[in-house]
């Protein structure tokens, strides 16, 4: 990602990390604070995706730091998801919905025993509702992590788990920053929107930027065949009109393939909605032969994708 979305996600995605009663880490997640639909119209899916997974990972960090204090093998730690300030936009932006579905699958495939409880607090019946929808998509492991208290009680359900003198008074603890703020953005951002509409990209003008245009319809895949030298840098950017569509790279080193699955999958399949904000990507071939780019909507019932795309092949 550049600089400038970098930029915004830290601004804007609010979270931090605090301590639970027996010292292992606790991930706080502002999640309500995000102007979800704003942050979406600036950054692509998968850098808020990079972004996120990026906080699980200094979580991860924290939690073999502890294991050095304990003498245990490894240590968990905690997510606390605040869903104060949400809005209809949490529910209703497709962008946001398919980017946080996404994440949510990869962090269940690949950090599927780092926490040991997820509580979400403040939620509104409306978030209720649109989480009894995501269970289909969760494990039974992780749904047993679950705990979402009333809006009643939710600061009762933390104090099971944290000491009130190292939690911040905005969460109904005793803890304050030097400067006495009851937040304490030093340990957390607060990343409260809405981002500013200068910020955002112009999804009109990004359409004109593109060499190919093609139809990819519901149930079918759109291929793209491309012999490469070793050394050989392919880089692409597409975006859709409408929705998502699936992306993956493959590689064919016998040149004799005759199905994606016979063939070396080198940039994982991702499925992002990437209308408004064009996704942008490359890969270096470290071997010769062919290469196969998978647009990808075989998932979907009914919905053609209008798919732009430019593919830009460098041999060094």
């Amino acid at each position: 990602m550049d600089c400038l979305q970098q930029a915004l996600l830290e601004k804007y995605c609010g979270y931090g990390f605090l301590a639970d009663k027996e010292g292992n880490p606790i991930l706080m997640s502002l999640l309500g604070n995000m102007d979800v639909e704003g942050l979406l119209k600036c950054v692509q899916s998968r850098d808020y995706i990079k972004y996120s997974l990026a906080a699980i990972e200094r979580g991860l960090e924290l939690c073999r730091e502890r294991a050095k204090v304990t003498g245990r093998p490894f240590e968990q730690m905690m997510l606390v998801f605040d869903l104060d300030h949400i809005t209809s936009a949490h529910y209703s932006c497709k962008r946001f919905a398919s980017s946080f579905t996404t994440l949510v699958l990869l962090f269940q495939e690949h950090y599927p025993l780092v926490l040991k409880k997820i509580l979400i607090i403040r939620a509104p019946e409306m978030a209720r509702l649109a989480f009894h929808s995501m269970t289909p998509f969760l494990s039974d492991s992780i749904c047993r992590l679950i705990e979402m208290p009333s809006e009643e009680d939710w600061q009762n359900a933390l104090t099971k788990h944290v000491s009130l003198d190292a939690w911040p008074v905005h969460w109904g603890g005793r803890l304050v920053d030097d400067n006495g703020d009851p937040k304490c953005p030093s340990k957390i951002r607060y990343g409260l929107g809405p981002v500013p509409d200068n910020f955002f990209v112009d999804s009109d003008k990004a359409m004109l930027d593109y060499d190919q245009l093609t139809t990819v319809y519901a149930g079918d895949k759109h291929l793209i065949e491309i012999k490469a030298k070793k050394n050989t840098r392919i880089s692409w950017q597409y975006m859709t009109e409408e929705d998502d569509i699936g992306f993956a790279v493959y590689h064919d080193s016998t040149m004799k393939a005759t199905n994606l699955t016979e063939m070396e999958n080198i940039y994982p399949y991702i499925r992002l909605e990437c209308s408004q904000v064009p996704i942008t990507g490359s890969i270096t071939c470290e071997q010769a032969g062919r290469y196969i780019i998978e647009f990808d909507n075989y998932y979907s019932w009914f919905s053609a994708k209008q798919l732009r795309y430019n593919i830009d092949i460098d041999e060094e």
